[in-house]
């Protein structure tokens, strides 16, 4: 009988990016990756698919602690991947439940098991403020003033993870950390941008666009997200390696900065859907963003958009990943233009109308 020794566990497992780091930790392994004895995907939603050969499933939620000790028991390396996106107006408590105490309740959990590493998936959005920001690094501080609460509560998680870095675990040793800061995400089972976006402009509820057309954000095939989780956690693993990563941060992307609209283009396309040409001129926009807001006070409906999306697609927001590149040696597996026809094939199967 083979003894287990090193357990994965993936928290938000059932997730967007989540389950495809599920699979792809159960499929070939690629130079660089971690070798694990088992996987276990922890989620309290099920697993969106058939689970791949020797992953094992369990229900929990992170907002409960002592369902997570129970999933987290015998782990090696975990994951964090699970997270509440939510940009409305509207306030949501869940988005502190998940985002900032649920993430402390997974410190919690690896210091009182004596789980040694933990790699937890951040966003871009932790630096996201007024000004633009055009090839940023980690070298940009977190804004002062949050610009939304779901920025505010990705920092709040960030900073507990890389803060629990070098902490005391109950049997002995220290918990070591590191952060992923994913560009925006796409690929098959986005549930998202790309679904939304072509949603709303197929219905025409976009009839005009937002943002300067030449603002460029990022895009990471989900794919290279989950390549670079995997390295972290290598690094991470190696005596060697481990004090130059340990506590730190890393912008992920692809080299792929785009306007937003020029990237729902060929998606748009298949199905028949015509982006809009015609534009709002920057100030018209952020004095209708700020109007809507009134009206959400107001009346609770939620707007198409308000100043988080300006700050975010209508003027720049693009990283160097840089960092990533030179300290866990990341480079995307899947080009950009591959990642596109995995992408369109996914997205020819949706229903928008």
């Amino acid at each position: 009988m083979s003894i287990v020794t090193r357990k994965a566990v993936v928290i938000g497992g059932s997730g967007f990016v989540g389950k495809r780091l599920v699979e792809m930790l159960a499929g070939d392994l690629v130079e660089g990756w971690p070798r694990f004895d088992a996987i276990v995907t922890v989620d309290r939603a099920p697993f969106r698919a058939a689970l791949p050969k020797g992953v094992t499933e369990v229900r929990a939620d992170i907002t409960k602690p002592e369902q997570l000790r129970h999933a987290l028991e015998g782990a090696h390396t975990v994951f964090h991947l699970a997270s509440v996106v939510h940009v409305g107006l509207g306030k949501s408590a869940v988005i502190d439940e998940v985002n900032v105490r649920g993430t402390q309740n997974v410190v919690d959990a690896c210091r009182a098991l004596d789980v040694p590493f933990l790699v937890y998936t951040s966003s871009e959005d932790v630096v996201l403020d007024r000004e633009p920001v055009a090839g940023g690094d980690e070298s940009i501080a977190y804004p002062s003033k949050p610009i939304h609460d779901y920025v505010r509560t990705k920092i709040e998680g960030e900073r507990i993870a890389l803060s629990a870095n070098g902490a005391a675990l109950a049997g002995g040793g220290v918990l070591h950390t590191c952060a992923v800061r994913p560009t925006h995400v796409y690929g098959p089972d986005d549930p998202h941008a790309i679904p939304t976006a072509l949603k709303e402009i197929a219905a025409g509820k976009m009839p005009i666009l937002i943002g300067d057309p030449r603002a460029r954000f990022d895009v990471v095939y989900v794919d290279n997200v989950v390549h670079a989780h995997l390295l972290a956690a290598s690094r991470l693993h190696d005596e060697t390696t481990r004090p130059k990563v340990a506590g730190r941060a890393y912008f992920v992307g692809e080299d792929n900065a785009i306007n937003f609209f020029d990237f729902l283009r060929p998606f748009a396309a298949m199905h028949g859907v015509t982006i809009p040409t015609r534009r709002l001129p920057r100030r018209l926009a952020f004095a209708i963003a700020d109007l809507n807001a009134l009206v959400h006070r107001a009346t609770g409906l939620e707007p198409t958009f308000h100043r988080f999306h300006l700050y975010v697609i209508g003027q720049d927001f693009f990283f160097s990943d840089r960092r990533a590149r030179e300290e866990l040696g990341y480079a995307p597996l899947v080009r950009p233009s591959e990642g596109l026809e995995r992408t369109k094939t996914w997205v020819k199967s949706l229903t928008l109308r």
